[in-house]
């Protein structure tokens, strides 16, 4: 019965390895499928932010994928992830820069850590209306900024816009004074550390990501955003009064690895490029159509309280503030302070 079982044992593997020969099972080489040849070709950018789809950055991103998708026929594939899925704003640069992603858009203060002149964007009171943002998002300073990245090993694109600033609180915020002692959430910026410093407030260093529970904790008691941000992430819910102090500016760097980028044929690299320069001034009026809308909707909820700040006000705060120019001319960079004041005068 033994040298039965193991004749029959032999005798299965026999037949085994003769079927696995004619099918070519340990063949190295594998069948051609057309099919198969299409997905090896195309280019996937893993395209990672943290807001909302609902968001002027969400839908730039979205209207980016199809720009790129359609001029690319389909060779290129964008895919997004929104709301801190992959990675938050203190991490998604190391991200980028290890290439575990392709792209992002952080916002200009995030970047200020690694590149200090980028501060200069943060400087409150410096761009006073949406004529003056527009120009200098897309102009020469914008452009030395974006050159900067070069020593990071990343490239830069362009800028992003999602408008002005306001101060949500869960007090009201007016006058100057009613800043002090306030715990107030600040993106990481030594500027925008010492502004609300020079308030007599108490800035917060957190993620977007953890700003909302921060809410709910009670550990913050003010932020400032875009009203697109606090609308679209429902922190009015808990921060109901909203002061209209258009006191600074929120835009995004879109960047992407640069390694990443110099392994595209120029061929794709002009299809980012174009796409991009397609779509922005398109993205920058649809900025400002979100926060309009948005503040639309709040002015209707009785629950929220808006606030303006008449002429007096407004230049209490900036004379509160005049100390953050010459901290940035003198412990940062006076030749971007010089160049982007230059560039706002030339503005009709």
């Amino acid at each position: 019965m033994k040298y039965f079982l193991t004749g029959s044992f032999i005798t299965i593997i026999i037949l085994i390895a003769l079927f696995s020969y004619r099918q070519n099972i340990f063949s190295t080489t594998l069948p051609y499928d057309d099919e198969q040849q299409g997905l090896n070709e195309q280019i996937t950018i893993h395209f990672s932010h943290v807001v909302a789809e609902n968001t002027p950055k969400g839908i730039a991103a979205e209207k980016f994928k199809a720009l790129v998708e359609e001029k690319s026929d389909g060779k290129v594939v964008v895919q997004i992830y929104p709301n801190g899925m992959l990675y938050n704003d203190e991490n998604e640069l190391e991200a980028l820069r290890e290439n575990k992603i392709q792209m992002i858009a952080p916002t200009i203060s995030k970047m200020t850590k690694t590149l200090p002149n980028w501060q200069v964007l943060d400087l409150p009171f410096i761009i006073e209306d949406n004529k003056q943002l527009k120009k200098v998002l897309q102009g020469e300073t914008s452009k030395s900024l974006l050159q900067e990245l070069d020593s990071i090993n990343v490239k830069g694109l362009t800028f992003w816009n999602n408008g002005f600033k306001q101060i949500a609180s869960t007090s009201p915020i007016i006058e100057v004074e009613q800043f002090k002692g306030k715990r107030v959430r600040m993106m990481t910026s030594d500027i925008l550390h010492e502004q609300f410093m020079l308030l007599d407030a108490k800035p917060i260093a957190t993620t977007f990501g953890d700003l909302y529970s921060g809410l709910k904790q009670n550990l913050v008691d003010a932020q400032e955003n875009t009203i697109s941000n606090i609308y679209s992430k429902q922190f009015h819910t808990m921060e109901n009064h909203i002061t209209l102090s258009n006191h600074g500016i929120l835009a995004y760097s879109v960047i992407m690895n640069e390694t990443f980028w110099n392994s595209l044929d120029v061929e794709i690299q002009n299809i980012i490029t174009d796409s991009l320069d397609q779509m922005q001034n398109w993205q920058f009026e649809r900025a400002e159509q979100f926060n309009v809308e948005n503040l639309s909707y709040l002015k209707g909820n009785s629950n929220v309280k808006i606030y303006d700040l008449d002429d007096l006000t407004k230049k209490k705060w900036e004379e509160k503030l005049l100390p953050i120019y010459s901290h940035y001319e003198k412990n940062i960079n006076d030749h971007y302070l010089d160049d982007l004041l230059n560039e706002i005068k030339q503005i009709d």
